[in-house]
């Protein structure tokens, strides 16, 4: 069995200075382990218990996200940050992409959880590198 990626570590670099934030994004990248936890083999096809399984983690990880979303929109519509908008737009795509993802597994593809967790976490890194860290740094300069 190829070996696990090591990603649900949580590091300097998604640090916002923001602890409810900080503490929220902590939870939802340590959800990524639970991806690995579901499946046997994270490069092959599931099995229909596997499935089921991801998909329990996935409508967990949605219902999370979206308390996560709305935390962090109240904190940007709190200094009205000129960014929410598009953090919306992003955060909506998130969940429509979760859904979709299940509706798959649920409809039979045969996708391995690599697909599924690679999503996630690209997502996850890219969201807060380029959309939640310049939130932060304006919050930083418009809160105090």
């Amino acid at each position: 069995m190829p070996p696990k990626l090591n990603i649900t570590e949580f590091s300097a670099e998604y640090v916002m200075d923001i602890p409810e934030i900080d503490e929220q994004h902590k939870v939802f990248l340590s959800m990524l382990g639970e991806i690995d936890a579901a499946s046997s083999d994270l490069y092959k096809p599931m099995d229909d218990d596997e499935v089921d399984n991801i998909v329990d983690v996935l409508d967990k990880l949605r219902d999370y996200a979206l308390l996560h979303f709305r935390t962090e929109e109240s904190f940007m519509a709190e200094i009205d940050y000129p960014g929410l908008p598009l953090q919306k737009k992003a955060h909506n795509r998130f969940i429509t992409d979760v859904i979709r993802l299940e509706a798959e597994l649920l409809n039979g593809s045969s996708m391995p959880a690599i697909t599924i967790r690679n999503f996630i976490h690209e997502w996850y890194h890219a969201h807060i590198i380029e959309m939640d860290k310049p939130f932060g740094a304006f919050h930083k300069e418009n809160s105090e």
